[in-house]
């Protein structure tokens, strides 16, 4: 995914919120190219157990691409779904943050990396 500017009201939000308006900005920003945010988006939320089962059929593949435009409100779910189930991780600050719920203050330059994870081969 292409690294995103989110703006927000406060420099205090939720870890939930946060990732709301992350999913929204990439969208907005690959939106013109309809097939390209479609197949950017499969991709980030597979999770281990789901690339283990396709692994054993012999091959991993990203469910059939869709031309209509992604619905907003379910890419967002689809986001906190991998996040809850650890297919992704989120650090603000350095720090690690774990729930959606999770309260957090964004000051400047403090970087905020979201990390997919990938299994290796062999657990």
């Amino acid at each position: 995914m292409p690294d995103v500017l989110v703006e927000l009201a406060s420099e205090r939000t939720t870890v939930g919120e946060l990732i709301r308006r992350a999913v929204e900005e990439q969208i907005r920003s690959l939106g013109v190219d309809v097939p390209r945010c479609r197949t950017v988006l499969r991709r980030q939320y597979l999770s281990a157990a789901e690339i283990r089962a396709q692994a054993s059929t012999g091959m991993v593949r990203t469910p059939s691409p869709r031309l209509d435009p992604p619905d907003v409100t379910e890419e967002v779910a689809r986001a906190y779904r991998a996040f809850e189930r650890d297919v992704f991780v989120l650090f603000v600050g350095g720090r690690q943050v774990h729930r959606l719920a999770e309260e957090i203050v964004l000051r400047p330059g403090e970087p905020v990396v979201f990390l997919r994870l990938t299994a290796l081969v062999g657990g």
